[in-house]
């Protein structure tokens, strides 16, 4: 069961995490766009810089979870390196409990915006400014699974491999 959730989180993490780079290649592209229409030819796409923007956000959001399943975020290492390595389960279970209310409740507020903004257009592109809002609650979703499959890895070295005196935050994201 932990072996097919390990491989799930790893495919939805890694489509996240391409996506996350082609959105960001072609912000690149049409951020190019904006400088040599504004520069060279004198008259600005104001639409790309606009479509550029919304394109980082969503990359920003889902490369998280990437980050978030390889321990790239903030880290806490020091204080979990501190405390003995009987209780490091314990402080890695309040980081992990901790994360996932505040990815919970972005999921829920980023949800209510995108539903409140759902009218609103985005005057160059004349779409609804939600398309760029829904980036918040699908990203922190996806990171929500990311934390908790990373949880689990760690809860199953915890209790396969406690004579092991490695960190866990240096295996927790690996394959099992």
């Amino acid at each position: 069961m932990l072996s097919l959730l390990n491989t799930l989180a790893q495919g939805l993490i890694k489509l996240t995490h391409n996506l996350a780079a082609i959105l960001l290649a072609i912000a690149v592209a049409l951020v190019s766009y904006q400088v040599f229409t504004r520069f060279i030819l004198g008259d600005p796409a104001a639409w790309s810089e606009i479509l550029a923007r919304g394109l980082i956000i969503w990359s920003v959001f889902l490369v998280s979870a990437a980050a978030f399943w390889y321990g790239a975020m903030i880290s806490i290492n020091l204080f979990l390196d501190r405390l003995p390595p009987r209780l490091r389960i314990y402080g890695q279970r309040l980081v992990c409990t901790t994360v996932l209310t505040l990815l919970a409740i972005l999921v829920w507020q980023g949800y209510l915006i995108t539903l409140r903004v759902s009218g609103q257009q985005i005057a160059m592109l004349q779409i609804s400014m939600s398309w760029f809002y829904a980036s918040i609650p699908i990203g922190c979703a996806v990171a929500f699974v990311a934390v908790v499959a990373r949880q689990l890895c760690a809860e199953y070295q915890h209790y396969h491999r406690q004579s092991d005196a490695t960190p866990i935050s240096a295996n927790a994201g690996e394959t099992l």
